[in-house]
């Protein structure tokens, strides 16, 4: 299991972390391996995973929280630490089901994604979305190229009936949305996901890339051209703007004056709730021929 810094640095390295969130996922991990409670709880959460039990992540995740102070780390630091520690074991999971290496990699990379987010936030390395990752440990959610896909039920009334098989996509801060190569994940989901050449594969996303707000961006912007290949079924207001710091790049803290408008989408945004809008995301449909 992994138990140091140096364990650290090379379990990392094959993603583009950066020397000072390496050193700081170091330190945390010796810092809660001289801790009796904490080790026992990574080491129980690992051994848990690789015996194919149930692992509760939020309540692994809490502990975690506890032992911040004694370790001197932030919460959100601590948090990924499980995480860390259940890398190897779950590459072991993704070969030992024919998963390739390259599959694997692109899906833990979102451990990267959001170390990144929650510094850019909260100039903390670390997650404060922890909970989301789990999915790709249970080999529920899986990286194909730029984008995210896992199998759920649908979500709407209609046009499919409610609880038909459907291939939720998602969305990771990793650069910006490319049409080639939103085009090159949709084709490898297809096949992924045991869809024949000719079938219409049902894809669907829940985000606020789907919001109408973003149909005023520039005909040329990604995000725009990426919606534009769904048919929105309903949109979800959010009375507590849970994804404003994805657009703001800061915390939310209902102070819209102060909210930077430094890009067009900000700007739309902004302008939306200066005006007394609301926001939230979007939920739609996308049919696509195999």
């Amino acid at each position: 299991m992994l138990t140091d810094a140096l364990g650290v640095k090379r379990l990392l390295a094959p993603w583009d972390y950066t020397p000072d969130a390496v050193q700081t996922y170091g330190r945390a991990l010796e810092a809660a391996m001289r801790h009796s409670a904490a080790r026992t709880v990574l080491e129980h959460t690992v051994s848990a995973y690789e015996a194919g039990e149930d692992v509760a992540i939020r309540d692994i995740l809490a502990k975690m929280d506890a032992f911040a102070d004694v370790c001197g780390e932030s919460a959100y630091t601590m948090r990924m630490l499980p995480y860390l520690c259940l890398l190897e074991p779950a590459k072991a999971k993704y070969v030992s089901v024919g998963l390739s290496e390259t599959i694997y990699h692109d899906s833990f990379a979102d451990l990267l994604w959001k170390t990144r987010e929650c510094h850019r936030v909260y100039g903390v390395w670390g997650s404060f979305v922890a909970p989301w990752f789990y999915r790709f440990f249970e080999l529920r959610c899986f990286a194909l190229g730029r984008l995210q896909f896992e199998a759920v039920s649908f979500q709407a009334d209609a046009p499919l009936p409610r609880g038909e098989r459907v291939i939720n996509v998602h969305i990771p801060s990793s650069g910006p949305l490319r049409v080639s190569e939103c085009e090159d994940s949709y084709a490898r989901a297809v096949d992924f996901f045991g869809f024949a050449p000719g079938d219409t594969v049902p894809f669907v996303c829940d985000s606020w890339l789907l919001h109408p707000l973003c149909a005023q961006l520039p005909e040329n912007s990604g995000i725009r051209r990426f919606a534009a290949d769904y048919q929105l079924l309903y949109v979800i207001d959010d009375p507590n703007y849970s994804d404003l710091w994805i657009l703001f790049g800061k915390p939310w803290d209902w102070n819209v004056p102060a909210l930077p408008e430094d890009t067009a989408l900000r700007r739309i945004f902004k302008r939306h709730l200066q005006s007394g809008g609301t926001v939230g995301r979007g939920y739609g449909l996308y049919q696509r021929k195999g």
